[in-house]
């Protein structure tokens, strides 16, 4: 790195590092805001075109993708940006190992089709093996992504990779809906999937140079693929528990509770995909820059993470409370059972959001041999419960189970990055997750039983709870948070201030 990212480096606090945190996840999220809006209509247009049955489908090719691919490519840009001073040099060889292993694992997609095929012997097996053809090309272009935008994250350009992802996404969203419409059933999730990382390869390609100084090196490639190899293990056991749930309930319980249960996981983690998985990206080339200063990276980490927990706590408690209305206004009774499975997976999302943040700074302290340590037995416990859990109860107690599991994973993991500034710390990262439910418990409490009440009057009761209760009760809770929370105060302050400057200025231009 050069001598200007060094003192930039040196000046970054836990303030300033939380501040261009939320800086760079600004601009991620806020394509992925507008993206969600489109997306929002692909799922209701999706939901009216698609049995829940088709839907299966879609969503059991893409856990047998995360399950086939053990080596996930992206993972070399988490490596390479692990080591910045060093990103020139390895730069070309990493280049090198991600189209190899792209390739090799997009030929492993293609011999698991008939393993799968034999597995889940239920399935139509001409739209199984079909989609699993198509997404077989996936690895390899994300493997063409991996050194520009691993260039781009580490040089913190996130406006620019906010536009590239935003306008891939929305075309990727257009194209389902087109899809959905004509007929495309299954194929309407998959195929628009994959045409949006070859948009993003290409594009990415156009918008950074990524010429090579060095050529290919064996002994980069050892020291490369030395963290690789934990850290793409810790990233496949991840992608895995993820998608476990799919790959046991399409095998236990048939395509149709799979169907829900994925339907019903797609709505319930939209808001953590647009802040706190972005978020978690923005973070690690963040964290990387303060390897040298332990105490300041996990003091930064806490803050991050309070101040999403302070957000994400009442989002997740609210979307359960306005599940029922929500469902009865945009989607055909054939999904009423994923009502109860979204309240619960709802409900999981006051933890879950804190799983991005946290692989993000056990990936800058480079501890991947952790990180994979800490996936690898979830995976095993996962395993056995879920099994269990989806003989007995379907999507249903599949999802209480998966519920549970990362309710105690994900502090517990959080807490795994506070060794490097000692274990004192622990209290405040366990507050940061407890302090928000003692806030809006008592408020969303009551939000409940007015929601049912509206709910008896009928479609205008629905409505008035799911566009008028929820956005009220939503910025109740936050600014209770802003009068008990003194560090919360200054960002709400700090996005209030802005937020009537841009209507001040849309009222002198109107």
């Amino acid at each position: 790195m050069t001598e200007a990212s060094d003192s930039q480096s040196h000046e970054l606090g836990s303030g300033s590092l939380v501040g261009l945190a939320m800086r760079g996840s600004f601009w991620n999220s806020l394509q992925w805001f507008v993206n969600k809006i489109a997306a929002a209509v692909a799922i209701w247009v999706i939901a009216r075109e698609l049995s829940p049955g088709e839907y299966g489908i879609a969503v059991l090719v893409l856990a047998t993708y995360g399950f086939v691919v053990v080596f996930p490519p992206l993972t070399l840009g988490d490596v390479l940006i692990a080591h910045p001073r060093r990103f020139e040099l390895l730069a070309p060889t990493v280049h090198r190992l991600a189209m190899v292993i792209g390739g090799v694992s997009g030929l492993l997609v293609l011999a698991s089709i008939p393993v799968v095929l034999f597995i889940y012997s239920t399935y139509p097996p001409l739209w199984l093996g079909c989609l699993l053809a198509v997404i077989a090309v996936r690895p390899i272009l994300e493997a063409a992504c991996v050194i520009h935008l691993s260039k781009m994250r580490l040089a913190l350009e996130y406006r620019r990779i906010a536009v590239i992802d935003g306008c891939t996404q929305f075309v990727s969203s257009a194209l389902s809906i087109l899809m959905a419409v004509v007929g495309g059933r299954a194929a309407s999730l998959i195929a628009p999937a994959v045409v949006n990382v070859a948009a993003r390869a290409v594009w990415y390609r156009r918008a950074v140079t990524a010429e090579f100084k060095y050529r290919f090196s064996k002994r980069s490639a050892n020291f490369i693929l030395r963290s690789f190899g934990f850290a793409a293990g810790a990233q496949y056991f991840h992608n895995v528990n993820v998608m476990l749930e799919i790959i046991v309930l399409g095998y236990v319980s048939g395509k149709t509770q799979t169907g829900i249960f994925g339907f019903a996981y797609l709505l319930a983690a939209q808001t953590n995909h647009i802040i706190a998985y972005q978020l978690g990206i923005v973070l690690q080339p963040i964290f990387g820059r303060l390897q040298d200063d332990p105490v300041r990276q996990v003091l930064g980490f806490i803050k991050a993470q309070r101040l999403l927990a302070t957000v994400f706590v009442p989002i997740a408690l609210l979307q359960a409370i306005l599940a029922e209305p929500l469902f009865r206004l945009l989607f055909p009774p054939d999904w009423d059972a994923a009502i109860p499975v979204f309240q619960v997976l709802s409900l999981m999302q006051a933890s879950f959001f804190s799983v991005g943040p946290t692989m993000s700074c056990l990936k800058a302290q480079r501890r991947f041999r952790l990180l994979m340590v800490w996936q690898g037995s979830q995976f095993v416990v996962s395993l056995v419960l879920f099994g269990w859990a989806s003989a007995k109860g379907g999507a249903l107690g599949i999802a209480i189970a998966s519920a549970a599991i990362w309710t105690i994973s994900a502090p517990f993991a959080a807490c795994l990055c506070l060794s490097p500034a000692g274990r004192g710390r622990v209290t405040q990262m366990l507050l940061a997750f407890v302090r928000p439910w003692l806030t809006a418990i008592p408020l969303l409490t009551g939000g409940y039983f007015l929601v049912r009440w509206m709910g008896s009057l009928g479609p205008l009761g629905d409505l008035g709870a799911v566009l008028v209760l929820g956005p009220v009760l939503l910025l109740l809770t936050i600014v209770i948070a802003r009068l008990t929370d003194s560090e919360f105060r200054p960002y709400f302050d700090r996005a209030f201030a802005k937020l009537v400057l841009v209507l001040r200025r849309k009222r002198l231009t109107s």
